[in-house]
């Protein structure tokens, strides 16, 4: 039985895993997208995000730092 449940519990987390590479990459690709519309678009993205990093800061957590990072790194690479 526990053994049933420790790979269920495997399977939940890969599942996860992969549903979090997947929301990242569509995110990457919509910022990307937003950025090439045009530099208005540019320049609204890049004000949006910074209002969020600006809340996640506030947080102070190791979770929100990642997500800092995950924001900032989409931003440069567009």
């Amino acid at each position: 039985m526990a053994s049933r449940l420790y790979a269920l519990a495997v399977a939940r987390d890969t599942a996860n895993l992969v549903d979090g590479d997947a929301a990242l990459a569509l995110a990457r690709a919509s910022t990307r997208t937003l950025m090439a519309l045009s530099p208005q678009a540019a320049l609204l993205m890049r004000s949006f995000a910074q209002e969020e990093i600006d809340r996640l800061s506030m947080d102070c957590t190791e979770e929100a730092q990642g997500a800092i990072a995950l924001i900032q790194d989409a931003i440069n690479m567009a």
